[in-house]
């Protein structure tokens, strides 16, 4: 991953005085579920993971490292359109890779754009499978199986998420909480929890995932229903790997419609099965699993 330096260009740790910059470097791209608040999650978590490039002193691109322990994700890696061709993408990438690895990352992951996939495999990066990307617009239902989520039931969350997912993610998931109550389900067998979903949303959009069931959950179907039936009129998006056929069918059979050119679930390392669990419905987000 050893490259030599772009000479006039700087990458360095965001401040937070960056996160308005970065906001507007993702609304450019049309990515309306990574906004300032999802950006400012990332800074919360981590500071260290989340960077600028500087051409000549002035800002240019972003980049966000995260750090699960063994595994780490790139994303929001985005260069201004004035910036691009000159080599800042490739900058940004290799020093969020090295800074996940200098951490003790053994397998680093993204969700590629199919426009930039040639990027990530100049860097070492080889697809695993694609990211499937579904939206439309559902009316859902209420079960009594499923209720919204609460502060208490996290510690059950927290568990579930760990044992499918794989790495610790309980910091997104409590913030997720905070921010979103309202799109934060759980699935209950008695006083025993068999799954989850939470979401986030804007005035004219929502996201689902991620997406958790028990191996002995019964309908996980009844977790989607029951958050789409919050939803209103807003159309919905959520992301799930094709690794997962049945969580594919599933959503496909309740009307929601795949994207033409989803991304690509992408790796450096390994192993490679991040996420892959198939107690994994839908993932969080690209640039965190």
């Amino acid at each position: 991953m050893t490259r030599e330096k772009l000479p006039d260009v700087l990458i360095r740790e965001m401040k937070e005085a960056d996160l308005a910059f970065a906001a507007k470097c993702t609304a450019a791209e049309g990515w309306v579920a990574e906004n300032l608040t999802t950006l400012e999650g990332f800074f919360l978590h981590d500071p260290k993971g989340c960077f600028v490039a500087e051409e000549n002193g002035r800002r240019v691109g972003i980049c966000v490292a995260t750090f699960y322990g063994n595994s780490g994700f790139i994303g929001e890696l985005i260069v201004r359109p004035e910036a691009r061709g000159r080599g800042v993408g490739a900058e940004l990438l290799n020093h969020g890779v090295q800074i996940l690895i200098d951490r003790g990352v053994k397998t680093v992951y993204l969700d590629g754009e199919v426009r930039a996939v040639g990027l990530y495999q100049r860097n070492g990066f080889r697809k695993i499978c694609r990211s499937c990307r579904f939206s439309g617009h559902l009316s859902g239902k209420l079960s009594s199986k499923v209720r919204q989520m609460a502060t208490s039931d996290l510690d059950q969350v927290f568990k579930l998420d760990r044992s499918s997912f794989g790495e610790d993610r309980s910091f997104f998931l409590r913030r997720r909480l905070y921010l979103f109550p309202e799109l934060c389900y759980v699935m209950v067998d008695g006083d025993r929890l068999t799954g989850f979903i939470l979401g986030r949303g804007g005035e004219d959009w929502v996201s689902a995932g991620p997406w958790v069931v028990s191996e002995d959950a019964e309908n996980p179907i009844d977790l989607i229903s029951a958050f789409t039936f919050k939803v209103g009129e807003r159309p919905i998006s959520i992301g799930i790997l094709e690794t997962n056929p049945q969580a594919c069918d599933l959503v496909r059979s309740i009307g929601l419609q795949e994207r033409v050119e989803s991304p690509w679930r992408m790796a450096l390392g390994k192993p490679d099965d991040l996420g892959a669990s198939p107690r994994c419905y839908a993932v969080g987000s690209g640039a965190k699993g």
